[in-house]
């Protein structure tokens, strides 16, 4: 009996330790209260906001830092960022705020009995953007997937907030989103690099200022816009990222949140910042403020239009697995399908479709794409060598570099289907080996006056290459040209 009360004392604190999840990177907030204010909940997610030296306007006439600024109809003496709970997602009953009726948004109360996972956004707004294209009012946005863990047998919380994801929007793109999931080289409070002029958002996840692809971003790499500080010259340069585009970033132009002491996170937030954080360098924490309203101009009107939902949060649920649908669901827009006009050896419908048909597969090690690409040529009849053959199909497996890029390339390889037995109405079909090879040239058409064709995609393009048919012995060889809309 001695030695079974020996053991359990032994086993004691490793059983209470395996109730509680203090070994995940994310948590951000903890408690044995399962009620949490939406401020209190904004200010342990809140990121630090990482400029350009060179940001015009980012420091006032005192040389303390301005940006980002208060909407119009709105007074601060000093930065502002905004939060919203854009959505709230439960496993089972609806979740609720407690005081519901509260007037003031940071006091209301969130019941994390009845919360399962959260969309967090926080906006910036800048009166103007510079640079070549520039316009008044510029509002910008990153946004963090939170889930609620409940522990109930642990001793020291009951309750914690983790984040999962973390997504910087650049230029109202999806494809240029800067995103990685949260893991143990992740500093917080988060640190989001902002581009100079334009405001576009990248994620710096061991908060170093600079911008490493792979490293800070580690979904869709080739595609993230990253933080290019020189796209205010007007030129495109390459249509890729390249480390170069970004300029190097100091201490004195990072802003801070109001970062509450009660965070997991305080002390290494603290012991690396506490020499250069002051009154100045901390932006106040607000509410995104209610819309419509008629106190702005169009343009401002436009943008916070698109804003949605302007009633927030909004409520939706989880699968029964667990799962959130709308992450599932937003992960849809990068299963592109497209379609377009193909001249090579005569005139064809083209399509392009994921690797999974229903999932794009990004490529191992190199990055961009695989997908098929599918053409049904609509002039079937072509004469070789004094010869008429047909043909029925092809198809190819294709790697292209990015499918955001405004120039990329590609190459694939496949088969196409002939029928070499037109005179004696017989088919005798067979299958060629085919390789193709070139670039395309891509325009993001949802800004432009052809904007009303975005219903069959953002992008369009053009596609120039040259094909080969045969394997060792080429039977054709001749230029390909497509004309169409899709990423691919």
């Amino acid at each position: 009996m001695r030695k079974f009360l020996f053991a359990g004392l032994f086993l004691f604190p490793f059983t209470i330790n395996s109730q509680c999840v203090a070994d995940n990177p994310g948590i951000i907030w903890q408690s044995n209260d399962s009620f949490v204010s939406f401020y209190d909940l904004a200010s342990h997610a809140a990121p630090m906001l990482w400029f350009s030296p060179d940001e015009k306007l980012l420091y006032d006439e005192e040389g303390h830092i301005q940006l980002p600024e208060a909407f119009p109809f709105e007074k601060s003496d000093g930065p502002i960022i905004y939060y919203k709970i854009r959505s709230l997602y439960a496993d089972g009953k609806k979740p609720y705020a407690v005081n519901s009726s509260e007037k003031d948004t940071n006091f209301k109360i969130l019941d994390l009995n009845d919360v399962a996972a959260i969309d967090l956004d926080f906006y910036y707004y800048f009166e103007k953007e510079t640079g070549l294209g520039s316009h008044l009012h510029d509002i910008e946005s990153m946004a963090l997937q939170l889930s609620i863990l409940r522990t109930p047998k642990c001793p020291d919380y009951k309750y914690s907030i983790v984040v999962d994801k973390v997504i910087a929007r650049a230029h109202g793109l999806h494809w240029y989103n800067s995103v990685f999931e949260v893991d143990d080289q992740t500093f917080f409070p988060l640190s989001i690099l902002v581009e100079e002029g334009k405001h576009a958002s990248a994620t710096d996840k061991n908060a170093d200022g600079v911008f490493t692809p792979g490293f800070d971003v580690t979904k869709r790499v080739n595609d993230a816009w990253g933080v290019r500080d020189v796209i205010t010259t007007g030129r495109l340069f390459s249509g890729g990222y390249q480390g170069w585009m970004a300029k190097r970033r100091d201490e004195k132009s990072l802003l801070f949140p109001p970062y509450p002491m009660s965070s997991p996170h305080y002390g290494d937030f603290h012991k690396k910042y506490s020499g250069i954080i002051d009154e100045h360098n901390v932006y106040q924490l607000r509410p995104y403020p209610k819309y419509p309203r008629k106190d702005i101009d169009n343009h401002l009107k436009g943008l916070m239009k698109g804003k949605k939902p302007h009633i927030w949060p909004k409520i939706d649920r989880t699968k029964g697995n667990g799962k959130v649908k709308q992450w599932i669901k937003e992960e849809r827009v990068f299963r592109a399908v497209g379609f377009s006009y193909r001249w090579d050896e005569n005139s064809a419908l083209s399509f392009s479709i994921p690797l999974f048909i229903f999932k794009s597969v990004e490529a191992p090690l190199t990055g961009g794409w695989l997908y098929h690409k599918i053409y049904l040529p609509l002039d079937t009849i072509t004469t070789l060598n004094g010869r008429n053959y047909s043909r029925l199909l092809g198809h190819q497996i294709v790697h292209s570099s990015s499918a955001s890029r405004w120039i990329d390339s590609y190459i694939g390889i496949g088969y196409e289907i002939i029928d070499t037995n037109l005179e004696n109405n017989k088919i005798d079909s067979r299958f060629e080996f085919v390789s193709e090879a070139g670039i395309k040239i891509r325009v993001n058409i949802s800004k432009s006056p052809l904007r009303f064709l975005s219903f069959l995609g953002d992008f369009w393009g053009i596609r120039l290459g040259w094909k080969n048919v045969g394997f060792r012995h080429f039977r054709q060889s001749g230029f390909v040209l497509e004309i169409g809309a899709g990423a691919f």
